[in-house]
C-alpha cells in the first residue's frame, strides 16, 4: 500500500503523540523501587529517579529501567541502565529507537566508567562535566594522620552526647517539621536553591523510599541530616541532600560522614559514593571547545553560580579517589544542547 506523504506525516505524528511524556505516576515509581531493590546494575545516582520528575524506559522484563527527561528535542537520559546487566545494551537500542522516533535528540547525563562499555559498543562520543569523589570503604580507617582533623571532629561529638542514627525508608514524616528548618536554614545561605534532575530535594514522598541519617543531640534533637542512596549488591552506598542548620555545632558534617563511612562498612557495602563535583578537571579540548572552556571558567570564577570549589574542597578532605563523569551521546546529537537542557533541569527544577 502506498501512503501519502501527507498521511505518513499525521501517522509519524499520532506516534510522537503516543510518545509524548509526562512525569512519572505512582505505578512507575513503585516499579522502579522495586527494579532498584533487585538490580545489578546500578549506579547510587539512580536513586533519584525516585523523585517522580523523569520519565521511565521500563524493560519488557520490567527488572531494568532507564529515567530520563524531556526538554524541546533533548531526551536526557540520568546515567545508564538501571537493573539487571544482560538487558542494558537491548534497553539502550530502545531508548536510541524511540528518540528517532519522535525526532529527539538522546543523550546520556552523569555517567561514568560503568558506562565505557557501551560508548564503544554504540559508537558515542563523551564529555567529561566532573568528576565524582569515591572512597574506597574496604580499605578505610580513621587512623593516621591525614583524617586527623575528621577524627578530632567525630570524638567530640562522641563526647558531647551526639549520635547518628540512620533509619530505613519511611522516616521523614517522623522528622519533617525540623528537617524542613534545616533545610531552610542551609538553602538561605546557599547560591542557587533547590536543584532537581540529578539531585534531589526537601520532597516528603522522595525522601521517605531512602533511608535516611541524622545527627541526633542526647535529647534528640536533628542538628543534621542527609538522605543515602544505597544500591542493591552494595557495591556502593551514595548521599544525595546534606543539610545542616544555623545551630549545628562546628564539624557536625565531618563527624556524620566519618559514622557513615564506619556505618556503611559494617553493613558490607565496599565503598562510598560522595556525589559529583561538576565541572571538576574539565579542560578545554577540540572536540568543544566552547562549552569546556566555558566550564573551566564557571568551576574558575562561578561561585556566584554554584559554589564549585567549595564542593570539592569539602570532598577533598575524606581522600577520596577521583572518578571521570561525563555525557555521552550518538555523534549526530548536539552536546551543546544536551548540557544546556542539563544545566536548566539540574538549577530550575520543574
Amino acid at each position: 500500500m502506498i501512503l501519502s506523504n501527507a498521511f505518513k506525516s499525521r501517522l509519524l505524528y499520532k506516534e510522537r503523540e503516543r510518545l509524548s511524556v509526562s512525569p512519572a505516576c505512582g505505578g512507575e515509581l513503585a516499579r522502579a523501587q522495586a527494579i532498584l531493590a533487585e538490580a545489578n546494575l546500578c549506579d547510587p545516582q539512580a536513586n533519584v529517579a525516585l523523585l517522580g520528575d523523569k520519565q521511565f524506559l521500563i524493560s519488557a522484563t520490567g527488572r531494568s529501567f532507564i529515567t530520563y527527561a524531556v526538554k524541546g528535542r533533548v531526551w536526557l537520559a540520568l546515567g545508564g541502565p538501571v537493573g539487571q546487566a544482560e538487558e542494558a545494551c537491548a534497553l539502550i537500542q530502545s531508548f536510541l529507537d524511540k528518540a528517532a522516533l519522535a525526532n529527539a535528540r538522546p543523550s546520556f547525563y552523569g555517567v561514568g566508567p560503568q558506562f565505557d562499555r557501551y560508548v564503544e559498543q554504540f559508537n558515542f562520543r563523551r564529555l567529561k562535566t566532573g568528576e565524582r569523589a569515591i572512597l574506597n570503604l574496604e580499605t578505610f580507617s580513621l587512623d593516621g594522620k591525614a583524617r586527623q582533623v575528621i577524627r578530632t571532629h567525630r570524638n567530640r561529638h562522641i563526647k558531647q552526647g551526639y549520635q547518628v542514627v540512620v533509619e530505613g525508608p519511611g522516616a521523614v514524616g517522623t522528622h519533617l517539621q525540623r528537617l524542613k528548618e534545616i533545610s531552610d536554614q542551609w538553602l538561605s545561605y546557599q547560591t542557587g536553591g533547590e536543584k532537581g534532575f540529578s539531585l534531589g530535594r526537601l520532597d516528603v514522598a522522595y525522601l521517605n523510599r531512602l533511608p535516611l541519617a541524622t545527627v541526633q543531640q542526647a535529647d534528640g534533637k536533628i542538628m543534621a541530616f542527609a538522605n543515602l542512596w544505597p544500591t542493591a549488591d552494595k557495591s556502593r552506598l551514595g548521599v544525595d541532600l546534606m543539610r545542616f542548620g544555623h545551630d549545628g555545632p562546628n564539624g557536625v558534617m565531618d563527624y556524620l560522614f566519618a559514622e557513615l563511612f564506619l556505618w556503611a562498612k559494617a553493613q558490607g557495602y565496599k565503598s562510598f559514593d560522595l556525589n559529583t563535583s561538576p565541572a571538576a578537571g574539565v579542560r578545554p579540548n577540540a572536540q568543544a571547545p566552547i562549552l569546556t572552556t566555558l566550564a573551566k571558567l564557571a568551576y574558575d570564577h562561578g561561585e556566584a553560580i554554584y559554589n564549585f570549589k567549595g564542593v570539592r574542597r569539602f570532598k577533598l578532605k575524606f581522600h577520596p579517589d577521583w572518578e571521570d563523569v561525563y555525557l555521552a551521546a550518538p555523534k549526530s546529537s548536539p552536546v551543546f544542547s544536551a548540557l544546556m537542557r542539563a544545566a536548566v533541569l539540574i538549577n530550575k527544577p520543574e
